[in-house]
């Protein structure tokens, strides 16, 4: 059973997609503006909303997706609807300038954007965490913010510097992230920005060999992981989700200890990607609270 959190179902859909394309380079379908003076911007994916914010460019935007909740005033823009499924009329009433979105959205839907002779940027899902950085410049370009993205990028990287430093010498236990369970198993697998969190942040991830962000209930059951990290499903608290996961076959048999983490903040590549980071290594590593 699929799980219905934002964060999982963004995740879920990454996976999905990354089945059917291969990665796009970032790219304007129309030539894009390079400031933001005068710009009426819609954001079809909630880590290039967050982006434009962090950025100072959240005065332009007029439009989001449904999955767009961060920062807590994006909730008063208009939705244009899921990520897979907009509304082009919706959108079209808004009179934006240019569009942004990630590769999860349909190229014909995007197409059909630029012949109303709105531009449009279409971003690489970037399946790495240093592809957040060129994710961040992408952005900043396309609405004249090339130094303030720069700003953001250094902090990060010096965050990220940080919390590396922090567990280099620290034994490494095997982790296995819970994206979804039960009929379907999805984890962060070695291709994934996720993946190499988990390596970052100090952890050893079992599911560093395989792709796509899929594993099996055999290989689980095998490596029988450490750690076991999983978040909230929708509409439950942790200690559900928990007792869920530890009644299930062949889950109870496994012997890691399980932590929970905020799936939505590390599910999302953007400028808080550096502070998920930090997140996710004192829930690997308790002790560097202490």
């Amino acid at each position: 059973m699929f799980n219905h959190r934002p964060a999982h179902q963004f995740l879920l859909l990454a996976m999905l997609l990354s089945l059917l394309f291969s990665p796009l380079k970032a790219q304007a379908i129309q030539e894009k503006p390079h400031t933001d003076h005068g710009m009426r911007i819609v954001s079809l994916s909630p880590n290039v909303t967050e982006t434009l914010f962090a950025l100072g460019a959240g005065s332009s935007v007029v439009g989001r997706s449904d999955y767009c909740n961060y920062p807590n005033q994006v909730l008063a823009l208009p939705s244009v609807g899921t990520l897979y499924n907009p509304s082009l009329e919706t959108l079209l009433s808004l009179n934006p300038t240019l569009v942004i979105s990630s590769a999860f959205v349909d190229d014909q839907f995007l197409a059909s954007i630029q012949k109303a002779g709105i531009a449009v940027l279409q971003l690489n899902t970037q399946q790495t965490f240093q592809g957040t950085y060129d994710l961040i410049r992408d952005i900043g370009e396309a609405v004249g913010r090339q130094e303030q993205a720069e700003l953001i990028i250094l902090s990060m990287q010096n965050t990220v510097h940080q919390v590396v430093m922090s567990v280099q010498n620290l034994p490494k236990p095997s982790v296995y992230a819970v994206i979804d369970f039960g009929g379907f198993d999805s984890t962060a697998t070695g291709d994934t920005f996720f993946g190499d969190m988990i390596e970052l942040a100090g952890g050893s991830n079992v599911a560093k060999d395989a792709k796509n962000w899929t594993y099996s209930k055999e290989l689980l059951m095998e490596k029988d992981p450490d750690l076991l990290l999983i978040s909230p499903r929708w509409g439950e608290s942790g200690t559900q989700t928990i007792a869920e996961f530890t009644a299930m076959k062949p889950y109870s048999d496994l012997q890691g200890e399980i932590r929970l983490i905020d799936a939505d903040l590390i599910s999302r590549q953007g400028p808080r990607s550096a502070q998920a980071l930090a997140s996710l290594a004192s829930v690997i590593h308790p002790e560097l609270g202490k």
